[in-house]
């Protein structure tokens, strides 16, 4: 007897608690995105952000009660409104943002998902309106740019860039040029084409990865700096800011010279630059270099650690060598007592077009020098052919008879 009151008990339970979540609800609920009054198949573009009108009318009192919409599949960018409270039969009007991945799929169906919530309640209604994903045509982003938050004057700052092609057409020939205007500084770096997505056939990539350094004057007077990053082609350009803290680091007692900063040769190719080590101070100083280098391009020293004497200089050759065609940056570090003493810039122009202009310049330059001796040769053989043999002073014995 008591089992079946007991039941009788839970299964009236049960009943009111459907009943109440049953009355849990808005009525009349309508979902406006950007103007459009319950769209269908709505046409929405990557890293757009769409204006969204959630309207109801209250079925019942409840307090706290908020408005939620994301995209299916990102929760990551769910917004929701402040909560209110709401009386039965008004009716509410609430207005969100809500913003499309930037790395949506085309072919992917996406539902913006809307829900009208109460803290105590539960859910009080909920709407689901079709979208069909579309990517801008041509859109490139700065992924990533990684960088060390300080550097000191007279020396190197590298910066990791990726970029990645966000838009639905191939972006052409796109570079990065990263300024510090205060400073007057401008570096510039050729990036390539980005296929709108990655293809294994033909080889192409929707990002892409590069060094670019930029050299710090010594003189550089400490404090904070603004960094911009600007990706353009013919079709798109945006710009990304960072900062970087400059901080005394110049060294009075080296001075560092090169033979040429830039220089443009064929891809494999061994190409040799210099760097003269200038010691102006009164004691011997020990130099250790380091190649600030991308994957593709590789420094080989002559020697690595160089000691110079008090008021004498050294030259040291590298030899540098890159795997494929493109623009690249590079810096080669200074240090002297474990302290980064300078940064020195250069820029490598890899070019194939440059392999038959070089070979033909080292015929040329072969064929004058090979001229110029036989010329001088010449010039010796005649002397010695004209010359007059000196005249000889015969001395005769006596003769007696």
């Amino acid at each position: 007897m008591k089992t079946q009151k007991i039941l009788v008990s839970l299964v009236a339970i049960f009943a009111l608690a459907i009943l109440t979540i049953a009355s849990v609800s808005a009525s009349s609920m309508n979902v406006e995105v950007s103007g459009f009054d319950n769209p269908t198949d709505l046409a929405v573009f990557a890293g757009q952000t769409l204006p969204v009108v959630v309207s109801f009318v209250a079925d019942f009192d409840a307090s706290d009660v908020r408005v939620k919409a994301w995209i299916s599949g990102d929760k990551e960018y769910t917004v929701s409104t402040e909560r209110f409270d709401v009386i039965t039969g008004k009716r509410y009007s609430k207005f969100v943002m809500v913003e499309i991945p930037s790395n949506i799929d085309p072919s992917e169906d996406l539902k913006l998902e809307v829900l009208v919530e109460s803290r105590n309640d539960g859910t009080m209604e909920e709407s689901e309106v079709e979208l069909s994903a579309q990517r801008e045509s041509y859109n490139v982003e700065i992924l990533d740019a990684e960088m060390n938050s300080e550097v000191k004057a007279g020396t190197s700052l590298p910066i990791d860039i990726v970029l990645k092609n966000r838009g639905y057409n191939l972006a052409e020939d796109t570079f990065v040029k990263v300024t510090i205007p205060s400073l007057g500084i401008v570096q510039k770096a050729y990036f390539g084409d980005l296929s709108s997505v990655d293809e294994a056939n033909p080889d192409k990539e929707d990002s892409v990865a590069k060094r670019i350094v930029l050299n710090i004057p010594s003189n550089a007077a400490t404090g904070l700096y603004l960094v911009e990053l600007q990706v353009y082609n013919a079709d798109s350009n945006s710009v990304v800011t960072k900062k970087v803290s400059v901080v005394s680091g110049a060294n009075g007692n080296s001075l560092f010279v090169t033979d040429a900063n830039s220089k443009t040769f064929a891809a494999n190719d061994r190409t040799v630059y210099s760097l003269t080590l200038v010691n102006s101070g009164d004691k011997i100083r020990v130099y250790n270099l380091v190649a600030q280098t991308s994957s593709s391009l590789t420094v080989d020293f002559d020697e690595s650690t160089v000691i110079v004497p008090a008021g004498t200089s050294k030259t040291v050759n590298f030899n540098v060598v890159a795997s494929k065609e493109g623009e690249y940056s590079f810096a080669v570090d200074v240090y002297s007592d474990n302290e980064l003493t300078k940064s020195n810039s250069f820029l490598a122009n890899v070019d194939n077009s440059a392999k038959t202009g070089f070979a033909g310049n080292a015929t040329l330059v072969l064929t004058i020098v090979l001229a110029i001796i036989f010329v001088v040769l010449l010039v010796v053989l005649i002397v010695l052919l004209t010359r007059k043999p000196e005249s000889k002073t015969e001395e005769f014995g006596e003769s007696y008879y």
